[in-house]
């Protein structure tokens, strides 16, 4: 009897490590911090390069996150590394520069959305989506992995933060009593 108790609780603990262990299935995806990176990283032509890196430009005006103050804009991606534009309704809004972009590594046979990609100050050296989705670390040629649920369109951006909030930085923001 005791050795049948032990079983299943082992049994139960093994079941709960590899409930933990399992996180969010990962696409493979490529990703660039310009056209010419992606042409030298050799898993896309030049073309295809090309289309992706506007596609994910034009979408960035659309989802990247945006600020009502510059100075609330440097603090989550650093001084100079936002601009000034406006908003469909002609208020004026900061938007962080786009880094690099994402694009799928299947040519022609892919569910991946071009994306723009930004890189925050709290971790200068990841690509993250307009979702804080983190990237994972990128190999010489491009390829990396990222979570199923980033590769999709971003929904379009219709706020703005008045206070910093991207990424790691909004939830650290938020301390007891807010």
């Amino acid at each position: 009897m005791k050795w049948m108790n032990a079983f299943k609780f082992s049994l139960l603990g093994a079941t709960a490590l590899a409930l933990v262990a399992c996180g969010e299935a990962e696409e493979d995806v490529l990703v660039y911090n310009s056209v010419e990176a992606c042409v030298k990283g050799g898993q896309q032509d030049e073309a295809v390069c090309k289309a992706e890196f506007a596609k994910a430009q034009k979408l960035h005006n659309e989802v990247a996150p945006r600020y009502d103050r510059a100075n609330n804009c440097y603090s989550d991606f650093g001084y100079n590394r936002c601009y000034q534009s406006r908003s469909s309704t002609g208020t004026s809004i900061w938007l962080p520069l786009m880094a690099g972009y994402m694009l799928g590594s299947r040519m022609g046979r892919t569910t991946i959305s071009p994306q723009p990609l930004y890189r925050p100050t709290s971790n200068p050296n990841r690509f993250y989506t307009a979702r804080s989705g983190r990237v994972g670390a990128v190999s010489a040629n491009g390829r990396t992995q990222v979570a199923k649920s980033q590769v999709s369109r971003p929904p379009v951006r219709t706020r703005t933060v008045a206070r910093g909030g991207f990424g790691a930085r909004a939830t650290s923001r938020r301390g007891a009593g807010s």
